[in-house]
């Protein structure tokens, strides 16, 4: 998942001409693989089609690049002795002869060092006699080494497209796919639920595409009231692409299928406003409105002040007010702490004029909202999170009213020697995986144009 990422969607692989009669320098050779060992190779690695321009194998030799045709443009991967004519070197600097992205996908771009490393790896490869004449190539090979300073980026504000529950300004990109499973285990403290791990689950699997940069869809199941949830994500004004701040919005209609439940159908409009501070500091502000969010199958409301619940048909709304942040962590930043807090906002009033937990639906239930505070771990393709959190649902309409459970530490009506069994939050987990389905377009159409200029030859 990193630098080579598209180095393998965009690069790869046409027929190997083989590597030259003569051996590479050992010692630059080695610098090179633990650059990409550090950086590529997560991404990169054995087991996938050989043919497939997306599963370039980068644990291999070095020297089975040589002579490797790309398939999305005339230029070979490493042509010995000349860096500037390899297509290698245009993925790490991203050069005008690039298609698709800058690798390493996703993280920050590879160091001054680590780039004339592997340039000097290029040229200092013996020139081999029948190596490929390579069209476009750039111009006279550079022995030194040396070449133009590092390409610059600036990262997405988060990690992830959602951060726990809130939506995020961070969108996948144009074309690129993503599978992801939500998970939410069991209360940490119920007796006999191993840390909440025999617990009841809910857990949630949908897809993800983008259509264009800053605008994606999604379509997503969960099994909590057996929700539908069908969305869609535009973010106009991105950090990444130069502006100061990044601002989206996010749309969607849920279908709960469940038996019995009330307002089976229900939507989510947010509004979300981030920016990334110092390329580690992301923090974001969320405004959101969520149509019909009492599900209850037989909801009451205690219109009388105090004096007894009365059956209603219960087709309020819920106003929210979100925040989240994530601090990244290590060298290359992929290390992540991530919190977030969403609050729904009371109107006043008797009944209230909104839906949420700990109101005058639910007086006995949490009024501090959904919490949760965790860590994240992301590559190129792959998003990792595992937090705690008070709010075991996931879907945006049943999220919204709060999370289930007020003080972490203690659970009304378990009176135990045993301190665990107090404990009143759960653990969770967010897994994505993307897929670039870019290259296997540009891969086609360079195909076609190859058939067709040869039929005309």
């Amino acid at each position: 998942m990193v630098p080579a990422v598209s180095l393998a969607l965009v690069l790869a692989s046409g027929p190997d001409t083989g590597p030259p009669s003569a051996a590479p320098d050992p010692a630059l050779e080695a610098a090179v693989r633990t650059i990409f060992d550090d950086a590529c190779t997560m991404c990169h690695s054995a087991g996938g089609d050989p043919t497939d321009p997306g599963e370039l194998d980068l644990e291999s030799p070095l020297t089975s690049m040589i002579g490797k045709k790309s398939v999305v443009v005339d230029k070979v991967l490493v042509v010995p002795g000349d860096p500037d004519a390899s297509y290698l070197i245009d993925k790490l600097y991203g050069t005008a002869a690039m298609k698709g992205g800058l690798m390493p996908e996703g993280m920050d771009p590879l160091s001054k060092d680590q780039l004339e490393a592997v340039r000097k790896w290029i040229a200092a490869l013996p020139k081999d006699a029948t190596a490929p004449v390579v069209p476009g190539g750039g111009g006279e090979p550079s022995g030194d080494g040396t070449g133009p300073e590092p390409p610059k980026r600036t990262p997405k504000p988060f990690h992830g497209t959602d951060q726990i529950v809130l939506p995020t300004t961070s969108t996948l990109g144009k074309r690129v796919l993503q599978y992801r499973i939500d998970h939410r285990f069991g209360r940490i403290g119920t007796e006999r639920g191993a840390f909440g791990l025999d617990a009841g689950v809910v857990m949630s699997m949908g897809l993800q595409y983008g259509i264009l940069d800053g605008w994606d869809v999604r379509l997503r199941r969960g099994n909590s009231r057996k929700a539908w949830e069908l969305g869609t994500k535009y973010v106009p004004v991105r950090q990444e692409a130069g502006m100061p701040v990044s601002f989206g919005m996010m749309g969607s209609v849920d279908f709960f299928r469940d038996f019995d439940v009330a307002n089976p159908w229900s939507g989510n409009f947010m509004a979300m406003l981030s920016r990334l501070w110092f390329e580690r500091w992301a923090t974001m502000l969320t405004l959101g409105y969520h149509l019909r969010t009492d599900h209850n199958p037989r909801p009451t409301v205690d219109y009388k002040n105090g004096d007894g619940p009365v059956l209603v048909k219960d087709t309020r709304d819920t106003l929210t007010l979100g925040l989240a942040t994530s601090v990244y962590l290590g060298k290359r930043k992929q290390w992540g702490i991530d919190l977030e807090w969403l609050l729904p906002i009371p109107a006043g009033g008797t009944p209230n004029k909104f839906y949420y937990r700990g109101g005058d639906a639910d007086p006995t239930g949490s009024k501090i909202g959904a919490w949760g505070i965790g860590g994240s771990y992301t590559t190129g393709k792959h998003f990792f999170q595992v937090f705690f959190t008070n709010n075991r649902e996931i879907h945006t309409n049943l999220a919204a009213p709060g999370g289930q459970s007020g003080n972490p530490f203690k659970t009304e009506g378990v009176d135990s020697k045993n301190p665990f069994h107090k404990a009143n939050f759960f653990l969770g987990f967010n897994l994505g995986r993307n897929f670039t389905m870019g290259g296997r377009v540009d891969a086609a159409k360079a195909k076609r144009k190859a058939k067709k200029s040869k039929g005309g030859a």
